[in-house]
């Protein structure tokens, strides 16, 4: 099945299973994916065809054992706006938003950094959290289980899986702040929910580098990537990522911000 056109190809699903294959994603695989699907090309097809598509690739090469992840972040508790888990609009990709309305996807209850999860494995994604990168959080639990980040469309996609890392470390330029509000769950019932989110302080140098990031993933060869159509597919180990990454912040905390000495976080 035809997916993007390029210069002088036209890419298609049996290509983007064998690169995901490439990249050792296997049966049974936990896959938390983010994604910018209009860096691979010109669609061929309609939207709705494409995303099912690519959705379907990902399901055929981890299996009915395998589980899909994608982030929904709506940020609805900062917007001081209702959370309302069939309703609010992911803010981040079209990919995510399609996947989450899929038949049998569920949606965690985090107001502002919701997931959709469909698998084996989903129910352990499904836990209550008092912190949107704490304990019990999607995040935690990608840890434990020991899944892949999977960078959709570019290395440069999304990291906000650091954030998890910092607050583990409890570094010193964030801090917890409180979200409450409404949430409306699948059966229209509303329910007040209160959700800690260890924010940066806007007033200092908070702001997390990705290059840096990607810079330490390089270094511990935890970064594999497969070109696709236009753009990359780049697969990172996640509790590698946590490893490293709480390694570095343990030496100097600020290592990973932007505007830091960028040599500060490879001495041996």
């Amino acid at each position: 099945m035809p997916l993007f056109k390029t210069q002088n190809h036209i890419s298609t699903t049996d290509e983007l299973k064998l690169a995901l294959q490439n990249l050792g994603i296997k049966k049974g695989d936990i896959l938390y994916i983010h994604s910018e699907i209009f860096n691979f090309g010109i669609p061929v097809i309609n939207l709705h065809e494409l995303q099912k598509n690519i959705i379907n690739c990902f399901f055929e090469v981890i299996g009915s054992e395998g589980t899909l992840i994608m982030p929904t972040f709506t940020y609805s508790f900062c917007d001081n706006k209702v959370y309302d888990k069939l309703n609010s609009k992911t803010k981040i990709g079209v990919l995510n938003e399609f996947f989450r309305k899929l038949p049998g996807v569920k949606r965690t209850n985090d107001p502002l950094f919701s997931f959709a999860v469909k698998g084996a494995k989903e129910k352990l994604f499904l836990k209550e959290t008092n912190s949107c990168f704490g304990e019990n959080s999607v995040f935690d639990i990608l840890t434990q289980q020991n899944a892949k980040l999977v960078l959709f469309g570019g290395r440069h996609v999304d990291h906000s899986y650091i954030h998890y890392i910092e607050e583990y470390m409890k570094v010193s330029y964030r801090f917890y702040k409180n979200f409450s509000g409404l949430i409306i769950d699948e059966n229209g019932n509303k329910t007040n929910k209160n959700i800690m989110y260890y924010c940066r302080h806007l007033d200092m140098n908070s702001e997390t580098s990705i290059d840096s990031i990607l810079k330490m993933l390089t270094q511990d060869n935890n970064i594999q990537c497969e070109n696709f159509a236009n753009a990359e597919i780049s697969i990172i180990d996640i509790k590698r990522f946590f490893d490293s990454g709480t390694k570095i912040l343990a030496k100097n905390e600020k290592a990973l911000l932007k505007q830091e000495n960028k040599n500060a976080m490879f001495i041996q």
